[in-house]
């Protein structure tokens, strides 16, 4: 296949420093907006996927997962969600999110629904592979791996649980590598903006798995160590925290990620662990645990499929990336200085309660929001120790140049801290995807290099 570059003049990063995981199980829910026959009738009539029904840019909505109920907002395009009316769109909005709107100003301006799909090369993949895909019981056990038989592609097709969401939320579809430039901002409800910081970070998000670019599926060199991804990141601004950054890279096995980071003041590598359960990602409001909506493995959570319904998510947000966008992405200038200014649409949601096999895990639960055709999360509520709602995330996504060849581009993210009223924004200077890095660059030696 032939590979091109293009700038996805959309997404933000950060949040996608990692990789992805999940794990658990749990029936679904259906939506109460309709009657127990109305929902019986739409479940016998829409497609069912089974091994051999082959899924197609025109069927990928309705086989990888559902359609959603757009009954109701026909006329939806062009109005705000907002502080005044949101309860008429409640049972469209999660709790968090309409705590943005009715405490904080956020306003949502919708657009219509638009359907999404992979690239061309996952779709193949996905027909080729997901009936082979099996998951295995690991029980309490964190480190044991929990699926086999899977090679590219979609796992699970129209999951039938919430296990196998948060599997296809591990291995949906990115790109097999990527390369971006964004910008970090501190921002307190009471004082503002309060320090920003620029970053870039480059990855191969599939050294194995792949789908898009050759050698598929996987890059031997990597499949031999037993790696399925590897990154580096490092700052470019200020003055002071220039060059400071990383390379890690993801074992197949759910393992912690392990890697270096280079100190320019001390012109050291240092040896890390990265994603320490509690540790935040660059003093900011976001945890590792938190990168890309959830930087962890499957196997260290249990998953329950709470609902499986329509909500509104930001997937086509129409945002414009580059540093003279950024307050026209966010807010900066009117309390809270952090809302972001995002089209949003009906989106089709798998919604899952997430809570921790460890012990020392810093959330008692997480409820995401997980898009029914791309698997991406586009938006996450976190409780604390004592169930109290802790932090929200949004991740806005723009849409693909060319969705045959390109993944969805993030648009900008955002990490809101309620309880102390502090949040991290992450504006998107630009985004490439599929553009065959080299992956001998991700190493030491590239790695004392940026940093000098």
């Amino acid at each position: 296949m032939r590979v091109k570059s293009v700038s996805l003049l959309t997404g933000p990063v950060l949040l996608t420093i990692a990789l992805l995981a999940w794990a658990g199980t749990g029936a679904a829910t259906v939506d109460d907006s309709q009657s127990p026959k109305e929902n019986k009738a739409a479940a016998k009539s829409a497609p069912k996927w089974k091994p051999g029904v082959k899924l197609t840019t025109d069927n990928w909505s309705e086989l990888a997962g559902f359609k959603p109920d757009l009954s109701g907002l026909d006329d939806i395009s062009g109005k705000k969600v907002k502080k005044g009316n949101s309860n008429q769109y409640s049972k469209y909005l999660a709790k968090g999110l309409k705590l943005l709107i009715d405490k904080y100003n956020l306003k949502l301006k919708m657009r219509d629904y638009e359907p999404l799909h992979p690239s061309l090369g996952y779709i193949a993949a996905t027909n080729k592979y997901a009936g082979k895909v099996q998951l295995i019981n690991t029980g309490n056990d964190v480190r044991k791996r929990g699926i086999k038989n899977y090679t590219a592609g979609l796992p699970f097709p129209q999951p039938k649980n919430g296990l196998e969401v948060g599997w296809n939320y591990q291995y949906s579809y990115n790109g097999d590598d990527g390369d971006t430039y964004y910008a970090v901002q501190w921002i307190s409800a009471s004082r503002g903006v309060e320090h920003t910081e620029e970053w870039r970070w480059a990855f191969i998000i599939r050294t194995i798995n792949r789908t898009d670019i050759e050698p598929m599926p996987a890059i031997d060199s990597f499949l031999k160590k037993g790696i399925q991804y590897t990154s580096f990141t490092y700052a470019l601004s200020p003055y002071d925290k220039k060059g400071f950054g990383a390379v890690y890279s993801r074992s197949i096995n759910p393992l912690d990620q392990q890697g270096h980071i280079y100190v320019p003041a001390m012109r050291r590598v240092l040896r890390n662990t990265f994603g320490t359960r509690g540790d935040t990602w660059n003093s900011t409001d976001l945890l590792y645990e938190d990168v890309r909506g959830y930087m962890g493995y499957p196997e260290w959570m249990n998953w329950k499929l709470i609902d499986k319904a329509t909500k509104f998510g930001p997937m086509h947000a129409g945002v414009k990336l580059g540093k003279k966008y950024v307050k026209k992405t966010f807010e900066n200038d009117k309390w809270p200085h952090w809302n972001p200014k995002l089209k949003w649409e009906p989106r089709p949601t798998y919604v899952v309660e997430v809570t921790p096999k460890l012990s020392d895990y810093p959330y008692s639960k997480q409820i995401m929001y997980i898009d029914a055709e791309s698997y991406l999360i586009y938006y996450k509520e976190t409780y604390d120790r004592k169930g109290e709602l802790w932090k929200v995330l949004v991740n806005g996504f723009n849409e693909s140049e060319d969705q045959e060849e390109y993944p969805p581009a993030y648009a900008c993210a955002l990490v809101v801290d309620v309880q102390s009223e502090h949040a991290t924004t992450f504006p998107i200077y630009s985004i490439k995807a599929n553009t065959n890095l080299n992956p001998n660059d991700f190493t030491l030696s590239t790695l004392r290099k940026r940093g000098r």
